[in-house]
């Protein structure tokens, strides 16, 4: 039997040991030993996703959840409120998508667009404040759609306002496609993402030891 192994991807940099793949030289990747648990760590690079999320896969990856700081779509959403995410629209292009372009496979089923062990146990732990000055704890919502822009910038204010109208919450640049592959390769995935910016707007990214608490709990209470 497979025992479960957790990978994060995340958009604060990460060091770590490449990997040669069919699809070339992976992102470094990080492993991360805390109190007795591995954790694979890695945040997007140059380097082809499909040899990163093989990477992943060879190492014994059966989870990969992205923890991400976003842009916020909703008026409801401010700097602080966690997203667990239910669905996403695919804005990208011109990217590896898939595994199975030189074959007639590579169908993998949508609905629902993300694991619901995985979720549910990211909405279950306690969340941190971001400001230590804060006397609220940090909101956390457990539904709602991720917009996915280029890897190779922020999104424009038009951008935002469209992609606000076309039923999206929040706004990131990582989701696709590396979690779309994780998928053709049967990884659970997940997206924990933090609001530390409106829509339109660019921000620095918080480090992953924000996100290392909760997915510490979320982890520890699937296994």
């Amino acid at each position: 039997m497979t025992m479960p192994q957790l990978a994060i991807l995340t958009d604060d940099v990460q060091s770590g040991d490449i990997y040669e793949t069919a699809y070339g030289p992976s992102a470094p990747v990080h492993k991360l030993e805390v109190e007795g648990t591995s954790i694979l760590v890695c945040s997007p690079t140059n380097a082809d996703p499909r040899a990163t999320i093989q990477a992943l896969k060879d190492n014994g990856a059966t989870h990969l959840w992205l923890c991400e700081s976003v842009g916020s779509l909703s008026p409801l959403l401010e700097a602080g409120d966690w997203v667990v995410c239910d669905d996403y629209i695919d804005g990208t292009r011109g990217q590896h998508y898939t595994y199975f372009s030189d074959k007639a496979g590579g169908y993998v089923q949508q609905v629902p667009a993300f694991d619901a062990k995985s979720r549910e146990a990211l909405i279950g732990v306690r969340y941190p404040r971001l400001h230590t000055s804060s006397p609220l704890t940090g909101r956390v919502f457990k539904r709602g759609v991720y917009v996915c822009v280029s890897n190779t910038r922020y999104e424009t204010p038009a951008e935002a306002t469209f992609w606000a109208r076309s039923g999206g919450h929040i706004v990131g640049r990582y989701l696709s496609p590396y979690l779309t592959l994780a998928r053709e390769l049967e990884l659970s995935v997940a997206v924990l993402a933090l609001v530390v910016r409106e829509g339109g707007q660019a921000e620095t990214s918080v480090p992953f030891e924000r996100y290392l608490p909760i997915v510490q709990q979320a982890w520890a209470g699937m296994q």
